[in-house]
């Protein structure tokens, strides 16, 4: 920012507004105001006692932000144990990047918080009472990869929108009552659980979904009927879709029951992100090849081992990026990939991967010369 517009913006700021950027001695940090409402500082990769340890007691702070957030440090555990505590009137609290183990029971305390950052931290949980914060709207949890497991009763959030837990691979299950934050707009990803955890029927009563979504652990649905509730049909905002079968190898799942699971899951046509991940059945839908999905721009399909041909998906109109990986029994690609009546082909397609296809013999041109792959840029076979 130019330093004209940062002299602009904290004057317009008032004294609501405090920006610490050094070491700051206890002489400086007297200077804070108790009107104080909005407080953030440049973080270093040590933040000990002494940033903090003369802090006004009577002040009511709404936001505590250490910049840049990105950043990874240590953070002295007087912060979230003995300051936080007393910045009863918080609703933006960001602890993400630093080297945090765990939170205090007392983050119950803080009845008004509305946004929680906690991104690349080393926490293993969070506490029980975290699931007393009634107006948390904002729950950032992004590469927690020590983190094992949500708040119990995280159906209590009943005011969360948003809840990203991408790259948190440790956590085996979607906590029960899940299905009750009908507020949610952002679930990076829901992991269906084994035996009496979660469901993906959870996801029926989520319908104001939008933008990613990665469904995980779908080897563990063995009720159709329970994918049918999960209603990705009806789920009109979503733009990016992942299913994962995680453990394909273990034969959790029936084949004929994986192919009825993956038909009920089709997803709304203004889909434009498709990534299908270690299916367990031998064939793939045939929604897949819907001329109706005019948005779907990339589709990837991985591991899915017991699958013998390619699906047909030559038709899609505005398909561009095609990545197909580890499909080790296919061993012929032809008609049945450029669709019903070969007509034209992946017209809008400019880039074509093919990775780890180990028994693929035959590649069966469509018949019509120029007509097939007109857009092609890119084309890897590897």
């Amino acid at each position: 920012m130019h330093d004209l517009i940062n002299d602009i913006a904290q004057w317009a700021a008032g004294g609501l507004c405090y920006r610490l950027e050094d070491t700051m001695g206890d002489d400086k940090q007297s200077n804070i105001s108790t009107k104080v409402r909005h407080f953030s500082y440049i973080r270093f990769e040590y933040d000990g006692i002494k940033r903090f340890e003369n802090f006004p007691k009577d002040v009511h702070l709404r936001t505590f932000l250490p910049l840049p957030i990105k950043e990874s440090g240590y953070l002295t555990n007087y912060v979230p144990n003995f300051l936080l505590p007393q910045l009863r009137y918080l609703r933006v609290l960001s602890l993400g990047g630093y080297k945090t183990i765990e939170l205090p029971n007392s983050i119950s305390d803080l009845k008004h918080l509305r946004y929680l950052n906690l991104s690349n931290t080393s926490i293993r949980s969070l506490p029980k009472s975290t699931s007393s914060l009634y107006n948390l709207q904002t729950l950032i949890l992004k590469g927690c990869s020590c983190l094992t497991n949500l708040p119990e009763r995280i159906g209590n959030l009943v005011n969360l929108r948003h809840l990203d837990i991408t790259d948190v691979n440790s956590i085996k299950e979607m906590p029960m009552g899940i299905e009750k934050l009908k507020s949610l707009r952002t679930l990076s990803n829901f992991v269906v659980g084994k035996n009496t955890g979660s469901k993906i029927g959870d996801l029926m009563n989520l319908e104001f979904l939008q933008g990613k979504l990665c469904i995980s652990g779908l080897e563990n649905v063995l009720d159709v009927e329970d994918a049918r509730k999960a209603n990705l049909n009806g789920k009109k905002s979503i733009e990016a879709l992942t299913m994962k079968w995680e453990n394909a190898l273990d034969d959790i799942q029936d084949e004929g029951i994986a192919i009825d699971v993956l038909n009920m899951l089709r997803p709304y046509r203004m889909v434009k992100t498709l990534f299908i991940e270690g299916y367990v059945g031998a064939k793939l839908p045939t929604w897949l090849s819907d001329p109706s999905f005019s948005n779907l721009v990339e589709v990837r399909i991985d591991r899915c081992g017991k699958c013998m041909s390619l699906p047909a998906i030559g038709q899609l109109p505005s398909l561009k990026y095609l990545v197909i990986e580890r499909m080790a029994k296919v061993q012929s690609v032809g008609p049945e990939f450029y669709g019903e009546g070969y007509l034209k082909p992946f017209q809008s397609l400019e880039t074509l991967r093919f990775e780890d296809m180990e028994e693929w013999k035959d590649w069966i041109p469509c018949g019509v010369e120029y007509e097939e792959f007109p857009c092609l840029r890119e084309l890897s076979i590897s």
